[in-house]
């Protein structure tokens, strides 16, 4: 009996993922911005228009490392604020390439970093 024990405890411990130490883990930053632009933007435009401007300018290999989302949640659609996460080598990347976004269909856009954080909380939406 003492070696079911033992062995069931070996598979409970092995079917489960480690956690990496804090020092291995991958720090993240949170972009928060506003679209000034002539009319409303709606999210999915904007994601795909992001997501096609990082893959345009960066490659898919490029943007794999730059770990980053849109957090679609925390977009406002009243006062057009949004929330981008990504990593925190990445940041000046991201930026660079929000700036290169100019044009959303018909609509001429401009991207205005307001803040960047650590936490969400901080970053007072």
């Amino acid at each position: 009996m003492d070696n079911a024990g033992r062995e069931s405890d070996y598979m409970k411990q092995k079917d489960q993922l480690k956690t990496l130490i804090p020092t291995l883990r991958e720090r993240k930053r949170y972009i928060s911005f506003q679209i000034i632009s002539e009319s409303p933007i709606q999210y999915s435009d904007l994601e795909a228009a992001v997501w096609n401007e990082l893959l345009d300018f960066y490659g898919e290999s490029g943007v794999s490392k730059l770990s980053f989302r849109l957090v679609k949640n925390l977009y406002s659609d009243a006062k057009q604020i949004g929330v981008i996460k990504c990593n925190n080598r990445s940041v000046p990347v991201v930026i660079a390439a929000l700036g290169l976004i100019s044009r959303l269909g018909d609509t001429r856009i401009t991207i205005k970093i307001l803040k960047v954080s650590g936490t969400i909380k901080s970053l007072k939406l």
